[in-house]
C-alpha cells in the first residue's frame, strides 16, 4: 500500500508508462524483500526431493483426506508413498510447501509489514497475491498503450521489461493464481477494447477516421495480442483448466478495489457483467477473441464500416487512392485491394472463430448478457453481412451503368443520350471483370460471394435492381445486340470500346476475337431477354451480310456456334439459314456469270447493259423489309433484271421472285465541273433513281425539283422515305453533298444570290417541305474517288426500334399460348395457381402474372379449355 501511495503522489512528475513500470518494479521488490522468491526455491529444492519418497496424508483414510474440494491439507503425518492406496487423495510435500507459503500470502500484510505473522490485517489493504495479479495484469494490458515496444526490447523505461514481467507471471502459477491472473487479464482487455470501439466508432461517425484505417487498426491490434499471449501467458493444461473454470462462472468481476490506481482501465461499471465462453478456453485466443468481440465486431454491421459510406470506397477503389465513385473504372489489373482483402481477412476471422457457436454457446466471448432474453433465430456472421453489403453495391454501381442513356430531366440531348447509351455494354463488361477480380484477389474465391457475383449480373443484366423493378432485360439485350453489331462492323472500334478489359488488352490479335466474344455471352448468359437479343441480332446481322459490312465471316460463324451452343439449334436456325442464302447466291452467280442467252434474246445483250450481283434470299430466314412496288427502274437496270429473271426461271422452275429494292446498292459514275475525274458514289437503289433525275437537268426550268416531281420520276410512294434520301443527299457530312436544297423562303432569289450576305451565312432547314427545291451541287469537291454516302434508313430509327419489341411482344403471347394449352393437354383439369407456376417454369423469358392470365382468357374465348362449374378457380382442357 506504501509503494502505491508514493506512486500516486509522484504521478505529477513522471509519465503514465514510467509510473507503470515503476509500480512493477516496487512489486518485484516487494516480493524479493519478503524473501517469497527465495522461499520458493527453498521449497522447490528441499521437497522436490524428499516427495519422492513421502507423501502428505490427513489423519483419515480415503474419503476424509482433503474432502470438500477444500484448496490446503488438513494436518496429518508424513508416511511411505508405497503404503498409500491408489485410490488415496494425497498432497506432495512439494505441494504443501507452495499451499502454506499461499495461506500467508492471501492475507493483507500488516502494517509492520511482516507477510508471515498471523494478526488480523487492515481491512483496506490488499494481500500480496492479489496486488501481484493485478500488477502483473496491468503490466500485460499496458503493452496496448505503447504498441508492444517492450515485446521487441526497445523499451527506452530502463530497458527491456519482459523478463521481469514473465517473472511475475510464473510467481502467480507458482503460487496457484493463474485463474485469477487470466480473470484480471479478461475484465481489463474486455473493458479496455469495449472504450477503444467506442472512440473509434465515434471517430467513424464523424469522420475523423476513415474505414481503411480502422481496419488496419484492428489488424495490428490482433498481430500484437498474438505476441502478448506467446510472450507472457503460458499455453499448457493448468491454463486451460483455469479457462474452462472461468468459463463456468456467471459474472467475472475485477479483485481491484474501485479507487485502486493500478486497475483504474480495467474496472468495470455496475452494469457490466462479463462473461467468457467455452469454445475459448485456449490463452492464444484470450486477447484475439475480446478485440474481435468488443473492437472488431461492432463495427461488422450495416451501420458500421459496411455503411456505403465507408464500404463502398473501399470495393470502388483497389488501393484506397480515390475518393471518386468511379474507381472501378480503371484498369483492373493495376488493383492491390488492399483494403478489400483486408476487410474479406477479419470478416473470416470473425466467421471462423463463432463456427463452433452453433453446439455451444451462439455469443462471440467474451461478452455482455443482456437483460432481454436473445432471440431464437441465428444471427447472421460477419461474411453473411458482408455477402448481403457487397450485394447492394453491386445493384447500385450496375444500376447507375444500365440507367446512362434513359432520358430524363436533365439530359434531354438526343445525341447525348445514345453516346451514353453505347458506353452501358462496355461500361458492364469492365464492371464484370471488376466484380470477378474483387471475388478472386480480395476475397479469396469465396464460394458464397462468387454466388453473390453471379446474382448480381443476373439482377443487373435484367435492371432487377434497387431502383427498379425490372423490364426482364429487354433493353439490355438490345444494347448487348447493337454492341456486337458494332464490334462485327468496325474490328478498331469494338477493340477500343473493350480495351479497358485485361484479358483482351493482354491478349494476342488473333484471341482478342475469341476473347471479346467470350466476355459477351457471359453476360448473354444472365440476360433472361434473350429473345430480344435474337431479334436485334438477327436484324442487324442481316445488314451486315447484305451490306458487306461484316469484318470476317469466321468470325460471324464462331459466335454463331457459340449461340447454338447455349441456346440450342431452334434459336440459331434462321441465322444459319441467312449464312445458306450468302453461300447459295455466290453458287448462282457463279452460273449466271456462265450463263449466254440464246440467239433470239438480243433485247437483253445491249451494250447499256451493266454488271449486275443478285443475292437470293430464303423468305423465312430474313426480316421483313418495305417493298416499292411502283419503282421505276432506269433501262440499264430493267435490262439487267429481265436477264436474271429469264435465267433463273429456266433454271428453278416453279419458284417466284420478288424483288427488295430497299437493300440494293449500286455504283453510280457522276462528273462534277470543280472535279478533274468522274467520283463513284456508293449509294442504294433508291439514292441512286434521285440521282438520275438530275442527270440531264435541274428541272424544266432549271430551278430545281420539288418532292413531288422527284417522287412522280422515281414512283417512291413512301415519301417519308423519299425525304430521308434527300436528306442524305443535301443535308449529310461534308463531302456528300451532291445536291443542294432550297429552301422555299429563298425560292424567288437566284440561286448564285442565295447566301450573298458575307457577314452570317444563311442556315438551311433540316426537314424538307412541299415547295423546297433541290438542285445539283456543282460546287462539290472531294478528295476521295469512291464515296460511301449513308441512308438515313441503313440508320436505326425509333420506329423501327418498337415495331422490332412489338414483334418480339407478340412472339411471346403465342410462346404463352403454346404452353399453357401443352399443361392443360396433359394435365386434362388443373388449378390456376398450379398452371401459372407450371406455365412460368416452362418460358425462358420473363413473363408477367397479368400476361398470362389474359392468353388464359383468350384460349378460354376460343374454346381451347374451360372453367369448370361450381370451382372458378380450375381449368378443363377441350379436346
Amino acid at each position: 500500500s506504501s509503494s502505491g501511495q508514493n506512486s500516486s503522489s509522484s504521478a505529477t512528475k513522471t509519465s503514465p508508462t514510467e509510473k507503470r513500470y515503476e509500480l512493477l518494479r516496487r512489486m518485484d521488490d516487494v516480493l524479493r524483500v519478503t524473501f517469497i522468491n527465495e522461499y520458493l526455491n527453498f521449497v522447490r529444492s528441499i521437497f522436490t526431493r524428499l516427495d519422492r519418497a513421502c507423501v502428505y496424508l490427513s489423519e483419515k483414510e480415503q474419503d476424509d483426506i482433503v474432502g470438500g474440494g477444500r484448496d490446503e491439507p488438513p494436518p496429518g503425518k508424513v508416511v511411505e508413498r508405497s503404503s498409500i492406496s491408489q485410490n488415496s487423495r494425497t498432497w506432495g510435500l512439494l505441494e504443501v510447501g507452495l499451499a502454506c507459503l499461499r495461506k500467508h500470502l492471501t492475507r493483507a500484510p500488516t502494517n509492520n509489514n511482516n507477510l508471515m505473522s498471523d494478526l488480523t490485517p487492515p481491512s483496506n489493504t490488499l494481500s500480496v497475491i492479489t496486488a501481484l495479479v493485478l500488477t502483473t495484469a496491468y503490466a500485460i494490458l499496458s503493452e496496448y498503450d505503447n504498441n508492444g515496444s517492450s515485446l521487441g526490447g526497445n523499451s527506452t523505461i530502463g530497458g527491456d521489461i519482459r523478463p521481469l514481467v514473465r517473472n511475475c507471471v510464473r510467481t502467480c502459477v507458482d503460487l496457484g493464481a493463474l485463474t485469477p491472473l487470466l480473470q484480471e487479464l479478461i475484465v481489463g482487455a474486455t473493458i479496455r477494447f469495449q472504450k477503444e470501439g467506442q472512440w473509434w466508432g465515434n471517430a467513424l461517425s464523424e469522420s475523423r477516421r476513415t474505414a481503411p484505417e480502422f481496419l488496419h487498426h484492428v489488424e495490428s491490434r490482433l498481430k500484437q495480442s498474438s505476441a502478448l499471449t506467446s510472450c507472457y501467458i503460458p499455453s499448457n493444461s493448468l491454463a486451460t483448466a483455469a479457462l474452462r473454470q472461468l468459463s463456468q462462472s456467471r459474472c467475472l468481476t475485477s479483485a481491484a478495489p474501485a479507487d485502486y490506481d493500478v486497475s483504474s482501465l480495467s474496472s468495470p461499471t455496475a452494469d457490466d457483467v462479463i462473461t467468457w465462453s467455452p469454445i475459448n478456453n485456449t490463452t492464444r485466443r484470450i486477447f484475439p477473441a475480446i478485440i474481435e468481440s468488443q473492437l472488431l465486431a461492432p463495427h461488422l454491421v450495416p451501420s458500421g464500416i459496411l455503411h456505403p459510406q465507408h464500404l463502398y470506397p473501399m470495393l470502388d477503389d483497389g488501393d484506397g487512392s480515390s475518393s471518386t465513385n468511379a474507381g472501378w473504372k480503371v484498369n483492373t489489373g493495376s488493383k492491390t485491394f488492399l483494403n478489400a482483402m483486408r476487410l474479406y481477412g477479419l470478416c473470416w476471422r470473425m466467421t471462423q472463430a463463432s463456427a463452433p457457436s452453433s453446439s455451444t454457446n451462439p455469443s462471440s466471448s467474451p461478452r455482455k448478457r443482456n437483460a432481454a432474453p436473445s432471440s431464437t433465430a441465428p444471427q447472421p456472421t460477419a461474411l453473411q453481412a458482408l455477402r448481403v453489403a457487397f450485394g447492394e453495391y453491386g445493384r447500385l454501381r450496375g444500376s447507375e451503368i444500365t440507367r446512362q442513356g434513359v432520358s430524363d430531366n436533365t439530359t434531354s440531348n438526343v445525341k447525348d443520350l445514345k453516346e451514353m447509351e453505347r458506353k452501358v455494354i462496355p461500361d458492364l463488361l469492365s464492371f464484370k471483370a471488376h466484380l470477378e477480380s474483387l471475388h478472386t484477389v480480395a476475397f479469396r474465391s469465396d464460394e458464397s460471394l462468387g454466388t453473390m457475383v453471379r446474382s448480381i449480373l443476373e439482377d443487373v443484366m435484367n435492371e432487377s435492381t434497387l431502383q427498379n423493378h425490372g423490364d426482364g432485360g429487354s433493353r439490355t439485350a438490345e444494347l448487348l445486340a447493337k454492341h456486337v453489331d458494332v464490334r462485327f462492323r468496325d474490328a478498331k472500334a469494338g477493340s477500343s470500346s473493350s480495351a479497358s478489359l485485361p484479358v483482351i488488352k493482354g491478349a494476342l490479335a488473333g484471341d482478342a476475337n475469341e476473347a471479346f466474344q467470350n466476355e459477351v455471352l457471359a453476360l448473354f448468359r444472365h440476360n433472361q431477354s434473350k429473345d430480344v437479343f435474337e431479334a436485334f441480332f438477327k436484324r442487324d446481322l442481316a445488314k451486315r451480310l447484305l451490306t458487306g459490312r461484316s469484318v470476317s465471316y469466321d468470325m460471324e460463324r464462331s459466335f454463331l456456334s457459340k449461340l447454338k451452343a447455349e441456346c440450342g439449334t431452334a434459336y440459331t436456325s434462321k441465322m444459319e439459314g441467312m449464312f445458306k442464302d450468302m453461300d447459295m447466291s455466290r453458287d448462282i452467280m457463279s452460273s449466271y456469270a456462265a450463263y449466254k442467252p440464246g440467239a433470239t434474246n438480243a433485247a437483253l445483250t445491249s451494250p447499256k447493259a451493266v454488271d449486275m450481283e443478285v443475292q437470293v434470299l430464303t423468305t423465312g430466314y430474313w426480316p421483313v423489309y418495305p417493298k416499292y412496288p411502283n419503282i421505276i427502274l432506269p433501262p440499264e437496270l430493267l435490262l439487267q433484271r429481265g436477264r436474271f429473271e429469264y435465267y433463273y426461271n429456266e433454271k428453278y422452275q416453279g419458284r417466284r421472285i420478288a424483288w427488295q429494292y430497299s437493300l440494293g446498292n449500286c455504283i453510280v459514275k457522276a462528273s462534277f465541273p470543280k472535279e478533274k475525274a468522274p467520283k463513284e458514289l456508293n449509294v442504294n437503289v433508291c439514292q441512286t433513281l434521285v440521282l438520275l433525275c438530275f442527270q440531264y437537268e435541274d428541272g424544266p426550268d432549271g430551278r430545281g425539283l420539288k418532292l413531288a416531281d422527284i417522287m412522280k420520276k422515281t414512283g417512291i410512294d413512301d415519301r417519308s422515305e423519299l425525304e430521308r434520301v434527300l436528306q442524305s443527299l443535301s443535308l449529310g457530312r461534308d463531302g456528300t453533298r451532291v445536291l443542294k436544297k432550297i429552301d422555299y423562303v429563298s425560292a424567288d432569289v437566284p440561286v448564285a444570290n442565295a447566301s450573298d450576305s458575307p457577314k452570317k451565312k444563311q442556315k438551311i432547314r433540316r426537314n424538307i417541305g412541299e415547295h423546297d427545291r433541290f438542285l445539283f451541287n456543282s460546287s462539290f469537291t472531294n478528295n476521295q474517288r469512291r464515296i460511301r454516302i449513308t441512308n438515313i434508313t441503313m440508320k436505326e430509327t425509333v420506329k423501327e426500334r418498337a415495331k422490332t419489341h412489338e414483334a418480339v411482344s407478340n412472339d411471346r403471347l403465342y410462346l404463352i399460348d403454346a404452353a399453357v394449352v401443352r399443361i392443360m393437354k396433359a394435365r386434362k383439369a388443373l388449378d390456376h395457381r398450379a398452371l401459372m407456376g407450371e406455365v412460368m417454369a416452362q418460358l425462358k423469358f420473363p413473363a408477367s402474372s397479368s400476361d398470362i392470365k389474359k392468353r388464359i382468357e383468350t384460349l378460354i374465348e376460343r374454346e381451347y379449355m374451360e372453367r369448370i362449374e361450381g370451382d372458378r378457380s380450375k381449368y378443363k382442357y377441350l379436346a
